[in-house]
């Protein structure tokens, strides 16, 4: 396995730390890895978020076009 060394903060690394604890994981690699594969999921769609507003909605007069 290649290794290398990046720099990063004081922050950052306590932010690292407490990410590898709170995860249970074994290393840096693996807390890493987790965030990049979160950031790459697909963000939930909000097609569909207001599905059965029809029952209550209702568009007044002013509001319609035509």
């Amino acid at each position: 396995m290649e290794t290398t060394t990046i720099a990063v903060k004081s922050e950052t690394l306590k932010m690292l730390r407490k990410a590898k604890e709170d995860l249970n994981v074994d290393s840096f690699d693996m807390v890493i890895k987790n965030l990049l594969l979160e950031v790459k999921k697909p963000k939930r769609s909000m097609f569909g978020v207001l599905k059965g507003i029809h029952k209550e909605f209702k568009r007044e007069e002013l509001d319609r076009f035509g």
